[in-house]
């Protein structure tokens, strides 16, 4: 829960896929989680197997990075 509220508090991309990792390692990261991060993003992450979601979260994340890094060049 801490991991969880120190995302939705992180300002940088880069930091919040840092925590999801972190979650990861820890094994915090369940349905109910990855929900509610993707929520806080603005995204919907489809059904699947945990690692699968996971992974379609940071990959957001990513895209994200690339894309908004580059448009504010």
């Amino acid at each position: 829960m801490e991991l969880m509220m120190e995302f939705f508090d992180a300002d940088k991309l880069e930091d919040k896929l840092d925590i999801i990792q972190k979650m990861e390692v820890l094994e915090e990261i369940d349905d109910h989680v990855i929900d509610n991060l993707a929520a806080s993003m603005d995204v919907v992450i489809d059904d699947g197997d945990i690692r699968t979601r996971t992974e379609d979260l940071k990959n957001c994340l990513r895209m994200r990075m690339k894309y908004e890094t580059a448009r504010f060049r």
